[in-house]
């Protein structure tokens, strides 16, 4: 989705105010980052089970191996976000992660793969509970819960973290990185 600048002549606005048209194309996306739907089934109760992800007999992850992505994840983290926590940037030289949560966040995602065909490219992400999100090493991710609730991150990576300086889990300077994902935007 986008917006084009558009004039009318019976239409004046004050000021330097611009009108615009939104242009419904279809959002750009960041190559091998793969947003999925989680199968989620309710009970009579209230509640529901939710299927986070389903792996192979190798140790694939089902939902990645059909669309060509060999994802093995070996450890399984959890972080508790406060309401109005955000982060950002993160990024790993060597880990791909999947993504799941108990509540809304919004991602931001920047692909700083020298090689990669949308170098530099940027995305925005509603990260629900009903979905998932593949992050493959090398893209930038940031969030903000923007909730007044705490929401529990779930994330599966491919690689052992380590509280030393083994791990790869590297932080660009916010103030050097120009995308403010948390803006708001026209709607």
């Amino acid at each position: 989705m986008g917006f084009k600048k558009i004039n009318y002549a019976k239409i004046s606005l004050p000021g330097k105010t611009v009108l615009y048209r939104q242009t419904y194309e279809k959002a750009e996306v960041i190559d091998g980052v793969i947003v999925s739907k989680l199968n989620t089934f309710s009970d009579d109760f209230g509640g529901w089970f939710k299927e986070a992800m389903r792996l192979d007999e190798d140790g694939n992850v089902v939902a990645l191996k059909d669309l060509g992505v060999d994802f093995h994840p070996i450890q399984v983290n959890v972080s508790h976000l406060a309401p109005k926590t955000k982060r950002f940037w993160h990024i790993h030289p060597h880990q791909n992660e999947i993504w799941t949560t108990t509540g809304t966040i919004l991602l931001g995602l920047i692909d700083f793969r020298k090689d990669s065909k949308t170098y530099e490219k940027k995305m925005k992400i509603v990260l629900s509970p009903d979905r998932m999100v593949y992050i493959p090493t090398g893209v930038a991710h940031g969030f903000i819960n923007q909730g007044d609730e705490f929401v529990t991150l779930n994330y599966f990576t491919d690689h052992h973290f380590m509280a030393d300086e083994t791990t790869e889990e590297c932080r660009i300077d916010p103030e050097k990185v120009s995308y403010d994902f948390v803006k708001s935007e026209l709607m």
